[in-house]
Parts: C-alpha cells; sequence; structure tokens
C-alpha cells in the first residue's frame, strides 16, 4: 500500500485538492482570459474551472508511471485501489462544496475532467490524456464558453447548480472509471520514463 501511495503521488494529489478548494476559496471571481473562436472577443475563464485539472493530471501522472505488468500479477486490487481513491477526492471536493463559494462547480469539474482524461487514457496513452486534458478546458471555453453564456455542451463553463452540467460530468466519470479497469483499446501503453 506503501507503494502504491508512493507511485500514485497521493500526497501531491490530496495537496493539490486542497490547494483547489483555497483558490476557490480565495479568488471566487478570478478569470483566465480565453480568445474566443466562435464570438469573436476574449472571453474570461473562471479560475475556478481551471484549477480542478491539477489533482487529475497528477493522478494521469501518477497512473501513467506505475508498471502494467507488475500491477497485473499484484496480489491486491490495484484498479480498485485507482477508483476509491478516485472517489475519495471526488468526495472531498464534494464534501468541500457546503463551504467553498460554488463548490459545486469545483467538484464537478474535477469529477468531468478526471472521467475525461481517463477515457482518453484508455484509448491512447497516459501522455497524449494528459495533453489533451490540460487542453481541453481551454478548446471548450474559446468554442462554447463565450460572453458568459455557454453552450450546452460546454460543461465545465456551467455554473455549479446546472443540472445538465452535473449529468454530463457525472457520466463522464462513472464511463471513465469503469473502462479504466479495462484492458486498454490500444494494448500495452508505453512506458514511462
Amino acid at each position: 500500500m506503501i507503494w502504491w501511495l508512493r507511485i500514485r503521488a497521493a500526497p501531491a494529489v490530496l495537496g493539490a485538492t486542497l490547494l483547489i478548494l483555497l483558490v476557490a476559496v480565495l479568488a471566487p471571481r478570478s478569470e483566465v482570459p480565453v480568445p474566443s473562436v466562435v464570438g469573436g472577443l476574449t472571453s474570461g475563464m473562471p479560475l475556478r474551472d481551471l484549477v480542478p485539472l491539477l489533482p487529475v493530471l497528477l493522478m494521469l501522472y501518477g497512473k501513467g508511471r506505475a508498471d502494467e505488468q507488475f500491477e497485473k500479477v499484484a496480489a491486491r486490487p490495484v484498479a480498485y485501489f485507482d477508483i476509491t481513491f478516485a472517489l475519495f477526492v471526488i468526495g472531498v471536493t464534494l464534501l468541500a462544496a457546503t463551504v467553498v463559494p460554488d463548490g459545486l462547480a469545483v467538484a464537478r469539474n474535477v469529477a468531468g475532467y478526471l472521467g475525461f482524461a481517463l477515457l482518453v487514457q484508455w484509448c491512447s496513452t497516459a501522455r497524449f490524456a494528459t495533453a489533451l486534458t490540460a487542453f481541453m478546458p481551454f478548446a471548450v471555453g474559446s468554442i462554447g464558453g463565450h460572453g458568459g453564456n455557454p453552450a450546452w455542451w460546454a460543461w465545465p463553463m456551467h455554473e455549479g447548480e446546472e443540472p445538465a452540467a452535473a449529468v454530463a460530468a457525472s457520466l463522464l466519470c462513472i464511463g471513465g472509471l469503469t473502462l479504466s479497469t479495462c484492458t486498454p483499446l490500444m494494448g500495452t501503453r508505453e512506458p514511462e520514463e
């Protein structure tokens, strides 16, 4: 268990989770400018919608540096450790949503980004999943988040109380966590260095 915690960078993920909650509390109105491809004007993406990438990318880093050959023959169910840890991080953000301004949006984005990342990782590699997940909120913000009125499919840009965004993020999360226990689509992933 100690080795799993070290390889998965669990202390860093938990620290990043606390950091994103602090950012949501201390800077609830901060925005990152994102150029709008559709509207022609630069729109602002709330920082609270972007910082949930940090623990998700650290989780991908931890999963990517694990040796799959060893984990396939491990005596303990490593894939279920990953799922439990991911659900724990999502649960911490949901619990903190009671005191964090728009904390539901932070928790939703952690779940949605993680599900998206795990789906991409199942289809390709950990490196590609990391790059695409880091790029995804900017692409969504520049195409569907213009004018403070995001498109219906731009779930990371919606307010925390938006039910359609919560459903989309939940479906991504459930799909990603489910597929993370299956054999990857492309077979064995490349070894991380």
